[in-house]
Order: C-alpha cells, then sequence, then structure tokens
C-alpha cells in the first residue's frame, strides 16, 4: 500500500487466558462507564479487566466469577458501576454481586426456535438501572410483536419500562458512548435479514429507542459527540455517521489494493483525530494490515509498523492507545 509508514511503539503486555476467544464474543470487549473492559472465559471462570488508564500496563484489576453453567458461551456479561456482574442468558438475566452470590434473577421468554438468538445487557450511563434486549412474549393468537428491551432497577431487578424492539430474533450487543451521553448503542444483527442500530436512553417516562442515524451494521465503534463508525460484515465499507452531519462512506477499493478488505472487526476511535481499522487480502486472514484513517473523512493517513506482522485484532482505546492480541497475551501500543 503506498502509504506512510509509522512506527508503532509497545507500552505493554499481559497475559490473559481465554482472551483469543473472548475477542470473538459480543461481550470480549465493552466500554462501560467511561472506561474498557475485556470480558473472558476459561475453565469454568469468568474474568473481567479493566483496561487501566496508565498506558505502561494492560489491565488495572481483575475480577472472577464461577460461570452460572458448565457452558457459558450463550451468555452475555456486563460489569457494573458497584464492581458486581450482570449475566444475560437466554432465560434470565442474573446480577452477581462480587462475592459471587446473587443479587437477583429476572426470568424471561426464549427464543425456542432460534438459537444463533442471544440477548445482551448494561447498566444505562447514570448507573440507575440495568438495560436487557430479550425475546418478547407471544400474543394471545400466537403472534409475535419483536424482542423487547426491559429496564430493570439495579438493585431489586424490578421491571421499570419496556419497549417492542424492531427486531427479531437477533443477536445483541450494548456499548456506551467514552462521553457522559444519556442513550447507548444496541445492535441486533438477524443474519441475512439486517441488522438494526438503535439508541436507548432510560428517562422517567420510559424507555426511548430510535434508529442510530443510517447506520446498519453490527460492527461500530463509539466516538465522543455521538460519533458512529461502522464496518460491512463482508469488509467492503466502512461509513461515520453522526446526527447533524452527512454520512461519509469510504469503499474498500479506494483505500486498500484491489482485491482487499476491511477485516477484524474491532474498528474504532485512537483518539478524535484517528480511526484505527485492519485489511487484508481475505476476509478470514490471521494477520493484517493495521491502517490509521483520518476520524473525519476516513481518509487513509498510515499504515502502521510493527516489530513483526500483527493478526487481525485492534482494539483501539480512544487516548493515542490501543490493543492487539498475541495468543494468550494482550499488548498495548502507541505511535512513536
Amino acid at each position: 500500500m503506498n502509504h506512510p509508514r509509522v512506527p508503532a511503539r509497545l507500552l505493554a503486555g499481559e497475559s490473559l487466558p481465554g482472551i483469543a476467544e473472548a475477542l470473538g464474543n459480543m461481550d470480549g470487549w465493552l466500554l462501560r462507564d467511561g472506561a474498557h473492559w475485556l470480558v473472558t472465559r476459561h475453565e469454568g471462570v469468568i474474568t473481567v479487566g479493566r483496561v487501566v488508564v496508565d498506558p505502561s500496563r494492560v489491565l488495572a484489576d481483575r475480577a472472577r466469577w464461577n460461570a452460572p453453567a458448565a457452558d457459558a458461551s450463550g451468555t452475555y456479561c456486563s460489569p457494573l458501576p458497584d464492581g458486581a456482574l450482570a449475566v444475560s442468558g437466554r432465560e434470565a438475566v442474573t446480577v452477581h454481586e462480587a462475592d459471587g452470590t446473587v443479587r437477583w434473577e429476572h426470568r424471561h421468554a426464549t427464543w425456542p426456535d432460534s438459537p444463533e438468538a442471544s440477548g445482551a445487557c448494561t447498566p444505562d450511563p447514570a448507573g440507575h438501572v440495568l438495560l436487557v434486549s430479550m425475546a418478547g412474549p407471544l400474543g394471545p393468537d400466537g403472534s409475535y410483536a419483536g424482542d423487547i428491551c426491559r429496564a430493570l432497577d439495579l438493585t431489586t431487578g424490578e421491571v421499570l419500562a419496556e419497549h417492542v424492539l424492531p427486531s427479531f430474533s437477533a443477536t445483541y450487543a450494548f456499548q456506551q458512548f467514552p462521553d457522559a451521553r444519556p442513550e447507548v448503542l444496541l445492535t441486533a444483527s438477524m443474519g441475512q435479514d439486517g441488522t438494526h442500530c438503535l439508541l436507548v436512553a432510560y428517562t422517567g417516562a420510559g424507555l426511548d429507542v430510535r434508529a442510530a442515524g443510517t447506520a446498519e451494521e453490527p460492527y461500530v465503534g463509539l466516538g465522543a459527540g455521538g460519533v458512529l463508525v461502522s464496518q460491512d460484515v463482508g469488509g467492503g465499507y466502512l461509513c461515520r455517521t453522526q446526527d447533524g452531519a452527512d454520512d461519509v462512506i469510504i469503499e474498500a477499493g479506494e483505500a486498500l489494493p484491489e482485491g482487499w478488505f476491511f477485516v477484524g472487526y474491532t474498528p474504532g476511535f485512537v483518539d478524535d483525530k484517528r480511526i484505527l481499522v485492519v485489511a487484508a487480502e481475505e476476509q478470514w486472514a490471521e494477520e493484517g494490515t493495521h491502517l490509521l484513517l483520518d476520524a473525519h473523512m476516513l481518509r487513509p493517513l498510515a499504515e502502521l509498523d510493527y516489530p513483526q506482522t500483527p493478526g487481525v485484532t485492534a482494539v483501539p482505546l480512544g487516548d493515542g492507545t490501543w490493543l492487539t492480541l498475541d495468543e494468550e497475551t494482550v499488548r498495548r501500543w502507541t505511535t512513536a
């Protein structure tokens, strides 16, 4: 590629068993309460690690819980502001205290004929409620209006509000914005039926749910000011979306060699001026080229030059650093 090469400087590395599989899960990398989190499942234990602000390290601390079932792969976990853990499963959402005891459990309907569907959960940015996406109930005549989002009281599990979503039997994921916005992003991936990107906010009047502009891909990076950068499932384009601004779209052919794709599915903001994406000749490649793009117009700025060829995982942290994966080791980088 005919882009300037910028050296990547290694800041820290840390072993985290299970991280290779984790970054293929919807909750493997989370943005919660202004911080980034890594969630792994290894030998029956769920480990939640908060990425430390100090760039000379990777994780500030780790908290562990025994997995609620022998196979916890169908669950979605989210750390809570008070150190507890919310776990969304196919039939219930449960809040586990830091010592492992159960605070409350909320049972709900499931998707009996859709094994690929899965719910998600997150505290709202104010830390008052737990937002949960789940299967909706059947009507008296057997009809199905759609999946639902509920707001549950974080202390008691009481249902405070409910909203029918425009999605059906979807795979869900929640992300918070890096700045203090009252809404969160909910992606609802329905396979060949497409994806809904929704902005969800809990208010005194209930749940407010609206489309996140024109975003319609499950792989979305969030920036300050409500900016979204989404990556096409097939790796054919990137799109920058923000309320009040025109969409910016860059096709793979405009930035990459002929026949190359955007891969890795973790587009995101290194800082407010640069986006980090990964490209390769094949969608399922094990190694990739890491590119820095202008955060506003998505123009390629530079290719990152590592000591050795990196994989296709690159997790931008918004503070000028990013994470990569080398088997079970997480490494933190910045530009030299």
